[in-house]
C-alpha cells in the first residue's frame, strides 16, 4: 500500500521531482509521512507551523490515518502585504 507525495513549486524545484510514493501501514499517519520525506529530502524547506496539509485536496491534519492511493500535499503559506 502506497500514499503519494505531491510537490509543489520550490519542493518540486529541490526535489527534481513531482511526486514520490511512501510506502503505508495500516497506522500511517500524516505526519509519518512527513518525516519520511524529510528523511528522503533533508533540503526541502519544511518551516514549523507554516505549511497545510491536504489529502486528496482537502485540508488535513498531521494526525490523520491514511489509506492507500491517498495524495498528500504540504502547501506553503504564502504571505504578502
Amino acid at each position: 500500500m502506497f500514499a503519494s507525495v505531491c510537490f509543489l513549486g520550490l519542493q518540486r524545484t529541490l526535489a527534481r521531482t513531482d511526486r514520490m510514493q511512501v510506502p503505508l501501514s495500516e497506522e500511517t499517519r500524516v505526519a509519518d509521512v512527513l518525516a519520511y520525506v524529510k528523511a528522503s529530502y533533508p533540503e526541502l524547506p519544511f518551516p514549523e507551523n507554516a505549511f497545510l496539509v491536504t489529502v486528496n485536496n482537502k485540508v488535513a491534519t498531521m494526525e490523520m490515518i491514511l489509506r492507500g492511493n491517498d495524495e498528500v500535499s504540504f502547501l506553503p503559506f504564502i504571505g504578502g502585504g
